[in-house]
């Protein structure tokens, strides 16, 4: 009794993960004063950057933070037409969003706001449930989920779950969600009602009633379309040379909402049958805080998924490019929480979900906006705008409000170029953005991430699966290929500071490396096992083992042997004499390793002593400190070849010239007879 208490004394004092959780109870309290502090000043960025502002920058900021705002008022209009909401709740998404990341955020270029990706798919969530809720009140409740689990995952640390969402599947899905908005708009444009849902069967209906179009609304959208069009390129022509013409091309949305608008009022003013379409803004300054309904919140929790995700790849993609190009860099945690927080106050007041936008970006950036304090005069303008400037808005065209949307969407589309590369490179990286492209058209866009980002879940799955070693031994007579010569790949030899490459080895006719080409774990380890002793079978003859079992207790299975047979006639493959001596694991490409790769490898070691000879030598190189503390844990014994020897134990070497040349037992294949092939 007193042996049994004392093992499990034993085994509970080196458990690795009780050690762990003690040492985190001990040293916790110790640390927790100054990592709150620290934790905190993570997520106020504004604490670390306002003492090291200087005034001098003031202008600029206020400039950039201006501009913004003055952007933002065409396309927050824009983008809830699009999420199907009141428009004028588009501004409403757009002062907290600014005011927020003067205190959270960590780049001084990126703008939040609406954005047309995220009007899309809100709208389709609005779609399904407008029956029983408000559009605004469906939209405040997909902001606010979206900030919940934006939140979550910054809190948690979870952003790696983004990296499964590939860049061909932010191709496919953008390129996808620009085509279906754009034609979403083509009916507002020429003054159609009663279009259809379907980007192609919009098409179609509008080309059909092709002599139904509006001519004065066509007048309206087409003119706005022609001003755009002039005014971008004479800023890619002339931009350059002086900062207004660039500020005026950027600015252009601004500049045909303030024409057109201007048109629409003279001419309607006096009508009681308006012309063309109009928007009919009414603010009456920031709404009164409202929190989204329990039951409602409940019905978008797993819808608001999609948003989520398009709103954070955006927001960190744009973030990151933008910080590259100004040589600094952002925290992509706090920019979730930053996401988080902000759409999580934005939802009180009737909006829709925010993140950043790649056009307002480039024009903060080309303002040479100096510190996220831009964000205050964004905030103040866009309040300004909701007490004093809206009424002017009651007179915008319809077919303008589209015209914007159709011209800022248009260049989301992915070139042709792109998606041919993608083509000639890979694949399945092909694949997964046509999937993201063709379900985001005909399906939705919610069902088109989804299922191009499970297709790429699915494909690294598959290729973790399909990992198989790589077996290399001396050069046989045979040309099967079975066996790769090793000098022709280098090899790794590990020193204390330093990895030096060196030429691969030449090696014995009774050994044999088998070298790892990945993790061991679940999915691969046990087709590593199975292809690694195929092939050393198919070259060494098998034994007859007397640890094992006796000759007349064969097994009555010939399918294995059958199976050998064949494949060594196909491939030509011509027998060695020699008994195998000596395995080298090569775990020079293996940072980690789970249960099932250990029990795979015991089984793998036990099947080569069980038909290759009990006498033959497992010896191991390459192994990093992590998978071996997984084998010591497991209980597999390991020895250094430098160190104290143990029968038992499988010896660890610090080259793999030295594994395969080191002196070997001969005296284990005595008493083992080759079986005859």
């Amino acid at each position: 009794m007193e042996k049994h208490v004392a093992i499990v004394q034993e085994e509970l004092r080196t458990d690795v993960t009780l050690n762990r959780v003690a040492n985190f109870a001990r040293t916790t309290p110790r640390k927790f004063p100054s990592a709150a502090r620290q934790y905190l000043l993570d997520k106020l960025p504004i604490i670390q950057w306002l003492p090291r502002y200087s005034p001098s920058w003031l202008i600029q900021d206020f400039m950039a933070g201006l501009t913004i705002g003055v952007l933002l008022i065409p396309q927050g209009l824009a983008y809830a037409k699009i999420a199907t909401i009141p428009i004028e709740n588009g501004l409403y998404s757009c002062w907290v969003p600014a005011a927020v990341m003067v205190f959270m955020g960590t780049s001084k270029d990126l703008s939040t706001g609406p954005t047309s990706i995220l009007g899309l798919l809100t709208a389709e969530i609005i779609r399904d449930l407008k029956n029983e809720y408000t559009p605004t009140d469906i939209s405040s409740a997909v902001a606010m989920m979206v900030g919940i689990w934006s939140l979550l995952i910054g809190l948690l640390g979870l952003g790696f779950l983004l990296d499964y969402v590939s860049i061909p599947v932010l191709t496919g899905f953008i390129s996808a969600t620009a085509f279906v908005i754009g034609m979403g708009q083509v009916g507002s444009l020429v003054g159609l009602s009663n279009v259809p849902d379907g980007a192609f069967n919009q098409l179609a209906n509008i080309l059909r009633r092709l002599p139904y179009w509006d001519g004065p609304t066509c007048g309206i959208g087409f003119g706005t379309v022609v001003v755009l069009l002039i005014l971008e390129q004479v800023g890619k022509r002339w931009g350059n040379k002086h900062f207004a013409i660039r500020y005026m091309s950027s600015s252009r949305a601004i500049i045909v909402m303030v024409i057109f608008t201007l048109i629409s009022y003279l001419v309607n003013k006096d009508r009681d049958d308006y012309l063309w379409g109009i928007s009919e803004v009414n603010t009456h300054g920031i709404q009164h805080p409202k929190a989204p309904g329990a039951v409602l919140l409940s019905k978008v929790i797993a819808r608001s998924i999609a948003p989520l995700v398009a709103c954070t790849l955006e927001h960190q993609a744009v973030g990151k490019a933008f910080a590259r190009r100004n040589h600094y860099a952002i925290d992509q945690t706090q920019e979730f929480n930053y996401l988080g927080v902000t759409n999580i106050i934005n939802s009180f007041f009737g909006v829709m979900p925010v993140g950043g936008a790649i056009s307002r970006t480039a024009v903060n950036s080309e303002c040479k906006v100096r510190s996220p304090l831009n964000g205050a005069v964004t905030a103040g303008f866009i309040i300004l705008t909701l007490y004093v400037f809206s009424p002017a808005l009651y007179w915008l065209p319809k077919a303008t409000l589209s015209a914007i949307i159709i011209m800022a969407v248009i260049h989301l589309f992915g070139p042709l170029s792109l998606i041919w590369r993608y083509w000639r490179i890979s694949l399945a990286d092909f694949i997964a953005c046509m999937v993201a492209f063709w379900v985001t058209i005909f399906v939705s866009a919610e069902i088109g991430i989804g299922a191009a980002a499970g297709w790429s879940v699915a494909w690294t799955l598959l290729r973790s699966a399909f990992v198989t070693p790589t077996i290399h031994a001396s050069k046989t007579s045979d040309a099967s290929g079975t066996f790769q010569p090793l000098a022709r790949i280098p090899t790794q030899q590990q020193t204390a500071s330093l990895t030096e490459n060196v030429g691969g080895p030449a090696i014995p006719d009774d050994t044999v490396v088998v070298r790892f080409g990945d993790s061991l774990f679940f999915p691969n380890a046990n087709r590593n096992k199975v292809n690694a002793l195929e092939a050393i079978q198919l070259v060494y003859p098998s034994v007859q083992n007397p640890h094992y079992s006796v000759e007349s207790e064969r097994s009555w299975s010939v399918a294995a042997e059958r199976r050998l047979q064949r494949l060594r006639n196909q491939r030509g493959v011509v027998m060695r004499q020699m008994p195998l001596a000596v395995v080298v694991w090569d775990f020079g490409m293996v940072p980690f390793i789970d249960a099932t790769g250990v029990t795979a490898l015991a089984e793998l070691k036990d099947d080569i002593r069980r038909q290759l000879g009990f006498g033959v030598q497992i010896r191991v190189v390459g192994m990093v400190p992590g998978v071996r503390r997984r084998f010591a844990r497991a209980g597999w014994k390991l020895a250094d070849a430098d160190g104290l020897m143990d029968s038992d134990a499988d010896i660890v070497y610090p080259s793999l010239e030295r594994a395969i040349w080191d002196e070997r037992d001969r005296d284990s294949l005595k008493g083992i007879t080759t079986e005859k092939v």
